[in-house]
């Protein structure tokens, strides 16, 4: 576990900053995209959050505005959450200065090939939306799991940057101890409840059912989780470029 303060430089005056809000579905290129200026008293600000299911479908937000939340704050991060997520959040202090973040190089490869390339024999649903109707086992793709995943997992939660917050339904392939922990932060976070099973294609059940915490041992076939799943590297201006911490 990282713990790391950071501050934030308080702008003395009224700044223009650019705003801009959108979900994707995939990569995302906001290269020579007109956005629009707000008025704003503490700073600019700009984040990007991603939560994949580690087989090329995520759910990716991008948020530029005035900067909300404190000027200081601690973000705490664990290197091996599952499901894959990464944020990035960017604080600055000049006129339209919020406008480095602009494409899906912005985070790094949630998806990428095992390595040795083996598998575990188990088969799941994966999928990522922010509606149930984008996860629903009809919609979403079978997928052999990589060597360290021998479980299915099924969840919910949102997904908040600021005041912007998004519901998001998501399968995929977990690890036997099927717990989910990360990053907090006073800026962005993904809170993610749900559940995993064992045996292949059993992540079936309803993606909007509530989940309850229960220990990874009381039941084996229906092991059940609770999670805050976070991944927030954080740029302030003094730090001169951002933090990644990969899931």
């Amino acid at each position: 576990m990282v713990s790391i303060t950071t501050r934030f430089p308080v702008s003395s005056q009224a700044l223009q900053c650019h705003s801009f809000q959108h979900i994707y579905f995939g990569p995302f290129d906001l290269s020579g995209r007109k956005f629009l200026n707000v008025s704003c008293l503490h700073g600019c600000s700009e984040a990007v959050l991603s939560l994949d299911t580690g087989y090329r479908a995520s759910v990716t937000l991008v948020h530029k505005g005035c900067w909300t939340g404190p000027s200081t704050g601690q973000m705490q991060s664990n290197h091996h959450a599952l499901p894959p997520d990464y944020s990035v959040v960017r604080g600055c202090a000049t006129d339209l200065c919020n406008s480095d973040l602009l494409n899906h190089d912005a985070i790094p490869n949630l998806s990428p090939a095992p390595n040795p390339p083996t598998l575990s024999g188990t088969e799941c649903y994966a999928c990522v939306g922010i509606h149930p109707a984008d996860c629903t086992p009809e919609k979403s793709r079978r997928v052999q799991c990589h060597q360290d995943q021998s479980v299915c997992f099924q969840g919910n939660g949102q997904m908040t940057v600021g005041n912007l917050s998004v519901p998001v339904y998501i399968r995929t392939c977990h690890r036997p101890s099927c717990t989910v922990m990360g990053t907090t932060s006073p800026w962005t976070n993904i809170d993610l409840q749900g559940s995993c099973c064992e045996g292949s294609l059993c992540n079936t059940d309803s993606v909007t059912q509530s989940f309850t915490s229960t220990s990874a041992n009381a039941c084996p076939r229906a092991l059940h989780v609770t999670a805050l799943l976070l991944m927030v590297p954080l740029l302030v201006g003094t730090l001169g470029g951002p933090l990644g911490l990969s899931s």
